[in-house]
């Protein structure tokens, strides 16, 4: 099964935080250039990350919450902001997420961002951004 990719977007990370959750992702398509493929692979559980890396910017990260559950729907909290959406995985372990509603408000389109997962074990895992960006997630 394959799903298309809603919308362009500029270099980002993994939500509407500072530095690593502020911008839009790198790896991002437009629903012209390219389709996701679902590996069917799922996350489940809630996690809150305890290490938020990047090489060129200095900042106090805010912590991450990151909630997923098996239909493929997730909901992210950093401080009082709260995204929520739906999630893919592909075969190549990147991450997909569709950012469909930000604090309650549904948007006119879904906003998609991209991760490499690394360091996935039965306690969390790693997401990645390019090649300084890391945050990592642990089971709460």
């Amino acid at each position: 099964m394959r799903i298309l990719i809603l919308t362009s977007l500029p270099l980002g990370a993994l939500s509407c935080g500072a530095s690593i959750q502020s911008q839009q992702p790198s790896s991002s398509h437009s629903a012209e250039d390219s389709a996701v493929e679902d590996s069917r692979k799922r996350l489940a559980g809630d996690f809150i990350s305890i290490s938020l890396e990047d090489s060129y910017h200095r900042e106090v990260q805010p912590q991450i919450g990151l909630t997923f559950d098996d239909e493929g729907n997730f909901k992210r909290q950093v401080a009082s902001s709260i995204e929520e959406g739906v999630y893919v995985i592909t075969p190549n372990r990147e991450l997909v997420l569709y950012v469909e509603k930000v604090n309650g408000e549904q948007r006119p389109a879904a906003r998609v961002e991209q991760y490499q997962i690394s360091d996935e074990r039965d306690e969390g895992f790693t997401l990645r951004e390019g090649p300084s960006r890391r945050a990592i997630f642990l089971k709460r």
